[in-house]
């Protein structure tokens, strides 16, 4: 069960600690496809057409969830995860890095499972289903 649920809470963990604004991105043209860092930071996001009530909206649970989880984490914890990411360790990685107690686990399972709920509550069904398509397009191009 521990491994079904690590890559979930590391997803979810990164995506908190990450500073990627919650605005739609635009992408420049390119040629070629994107290198893995650049499809690793390209936020799920991109492409999807939000109004400013809903970049608000996700602004703010984005701010709560960033809150709670500095009082989640060490101050150890949160260095450790971006010294690893600054090393050039995935966030997988920097992640499992972090050693984090059973309770901690516990916490940031609720955490983000609550933080990505009312995010989904704030998206239409259409946006919902872009992200969807992103976060798909984005993984294979990470197993490419």
């Amino acid at each position: 069960m521990k491994l079904k649920v690590m890559p979930i809470l590391a997803g979810s963990v990164a995506i908190a600690l990450a500073a990627t604004p919650l605005a739609v991105i635009a992408l420049p043209s390119q040629s070629s496809p994107p290198s893995p860092s650049q499809t690793q930071n390209q936020s799920p996001l991109t492409n999807v057409k939000l109004t400013q009530q809903q970049q608000d909206k996700l602004a703010q649970i984005r701010n709560d969830t960033r809150t709670q989880l500095d009082k989640i984490l060490t101050v150890k914890q949160k260095d450790q995860f971006r010294a690893a990411l600054q090393a050039g360790q995935d966030r997988r990685s920097a992640f499992a890095a972090m050693n984090l107690s059973e309770q901690q686990k516990t916490q940031l399972r609720t955490l983000m499972q609550s933080a990505k709920s009312r995010a989904e509550a704030v998206l239409t069904p259409e946006q919902r289903q872009q992200i969807q398509k992103n976060m798909q397009s984005r993984q294979r191009q990470q197993n490419q």
